[in-house]
């Protein structure tokens, strides 16, 4: 049984034309599955609990609608190692999608769930919240946090909101936790990805592989404030790490601490009381993909 969480305002509408093709599918390929209809923001996570909480044998769970869907959606299962995860994207920006090879389209994501393959995929765990995408702090926090407050949304909004970040970004301070020591940072952008972008399309992290056991770590330091700008066309031109001062490695960890309260993006969530203290959790979750 498919048990699918469905966010029918995501992609302002999307998930809503796209569900009937999707029980069409399903329903021609024989697969048995029962859609379970999300009211507001923290439904998928308590739906995925009560689904998996008591669940004596492995539980197929697909969430159907964006980034913040998905998000909700594993960090509300009892066990990911007892699940058998599925994705419907159907939101704005469908990143980790994109890092996945599931098609953003009825017929190519319900194929995948009718072939039955799960595959291991590695998630992250951050201060006891779940990622799947990624996490970090720096401009993409201020980036997400206009692009919520504004009208414009998609590609274009967050463009816009990128730009509007130019005006009043403060770099962060924190100490980076390495080798038994401390390493001080002034970032432009730090993060941990297991998938490789954000924002509809934002590269962070361009090598990241979501089954490798590692995170792709990328600290943007050292940049002063008239080289912002810089910043920002290396950013959309897919050429993070390039800039002087990049920090790039793979490591199963990266733990941070901030010299003031440090807000996080975790899957495009803000957090502003959750330390930045990554792990990745490999092995464990098996999730429908190519």
């Amino acid at each position: 049984m498919l048990h699918i969480i469905y966010n029918p305002v995501a992609g302002h509408g999307r998930a809503a034309r796209m569900r009937d093709e999707v029980e069409q599918r399903l329903a021609a390929g024989g697969a048995a599955f029962r859609f379970h209809e999300t009211r507001s923001g923290r439904d998928a996570r308590d739906i995925a609990r009560s689904l998996t909480r008591e669940a004596r044998e492995a539980v197929d769970v697909v969430a159907m609608g964006g980034d913040g869907t998905l998000h909700e959606v594993l960090n509300g299962l009892a066990d990911p190692a007892a699940t058998r995860l599925g994705l419907i994207p159907c939101g704005g920006g469908n990143d980790f999608a994109a890092a996945a090879g599931i098609p953003a389209d009825a017929a190519g994501a319900t194929a995948l769930l009718l072939r039955g393959e799960a595959k291991p995929t590695d998630y992250m765990v951050c201060g006891g919240v779940r990622g799947i995408n990624l996490i970090g702090t720096g401009i993409d926090v201020d980036i997400l946090r206009r692009y919520n407050r504004q009208k414009l949304r998609g590609s274009a909004g967050y463009a816009l909101a990128l730009l509007r970040a130019l005006a009043g970004f403060r770099f962060c301070d924190f100490d980076e936790e390495r080798g038994g020591g401390r390493i001080p940072h002034s970032a432009f952008i730090a993060c941990a990805g297991n998938g490789q972008r954000c924002g509809g399309g934002i590269t962070l992290c361009p090598e990241a592989r979501i089954d490798d056991g590692l995170l792709d770590i990328v600290i943007v330091d050292g940049l002063k404030k008239r080289q912002i700008p810089r910043g920002l066309a290396k950013l959309v031109q897919k050429r993070l790490t390039d800039l002087p001062g990049t920090v790039y490695r793979r490591d199963s960890a990266l733990r941070v601490r901030a010299r003031a309260p440090l807000p996080i993006q975790i899957d495009g969530e803000i957090y502003e009381d959750v330390p930045f203290d990554v792990h990745v959790v490999s092995g464990e979750l098996r999730m429908f993909r190519p």
